[in-house]
């Protein structure tokens, strides 16, 4: 891993796509992650259960410095992002300020997310300033995995209205979401990525093969690798509603 870039796994970004985080969590979470890796316990693909049992530390200030919290002197986004982390046993053993020494934040990450960083392919290398840019409840979700599909021959992420966050307009039928509130929820957060990137992405709202009712984003984007053209990344199943989000 270079200085500026942190690995995502595939298994990473599956993890977090069902854990709803508020921001401030969302951005300690990945500024931890990339803290991981210049510990002495870094990343493995192996042998990494002893590494899980083991604590480590990190000044506050090299949090500010990647981004992921202001550079005022308070610890006030700290409080509120770690008492949220540690309400999460699945990402996090042991996540806290320190009372011993101020200015300091100690942590050890869950098996769950040594398991999904220990399976190092597929994987894709995210920019550490794209932390700071974090700023609604779906870019921890949306960021890791455009990142991991970036380098795909047709890179594409497939969302849920459950992953979402919405709630189906019908309790029958769980799996079905009003195209209204998957629109809603996702172009916003979609928007501001594609004026980051500088990419367009395709979004097809796809409906369920026999019966009317909307189940699903599927969210195409142009990358270094793929083969997408502006006919096929368009081209959806029958019954599909198409959005293009421009830069």
């Amino acid at each position: 891993m270079s200085n500026d870039k942190v690995r995502i796994t595939a298994d990473l970004a599956e993890t977090v796509t069902s854990i709803p985080l508020p921001v401030a969590a969302q951005k300690l979470f990945l500024a931890l992650v990339c803290m991981q890796e210049k510990t002495p316990q870094r990343w493995v693909r192996e042998g990494w259960n002893a590494r899980a049992a083991t604590q480590v530390f990190c000044r506050l200030d090299d949090l500010r410095a990647l981004g992921c919290a202001p550079k005022a002197g308070n610890s006030r986004f700290f409080k509120h992002a770690v008492g949220a982390l540690q309400g999460r046993p699945d990402l996090f053993r042991r996540i806290a300020l320190s009372t011993e020494a101020p200015g300091y934040l100690v942590w050890s990450f869950s098996p769950s997310i040594w398991e999904a960083m220990s399976q190092m392919e597929p994987y894709g290398l995210m920019d550490v300033g794209d932390i700071a840019r974090i700023s609604g409840r779906l870019d921890l979700m949306l960021l890791t995995r455009i990142v991991v599909q970036r380098n795909k021959f047709k890179p594409t992420v497939v969302l849920t209205g459950a992953e979402l966050g919405l709630r189906a307009a019908d309790a029958a039928h769980p799996e079905i979401f009003a195209l209204r509130d998957l629109r809603r929820r996702l172009e916003p957060a979609l928007q501001k990525w594609a004026r980051h990137t500088g990419s367009p992405f395709v979004v097809g709202y796809e409906q369920r093969a026999h019966v009317p009712g909307h189940v699903r984003a599927s969210i195409r984007f142009p990358g270094p690798k793929s083969v997408w053209t502006p006919d096929t990344i368009a081209t959806f199943p029958i019954n599909t509603d198409v959005v293009a989000i421009t830069p």
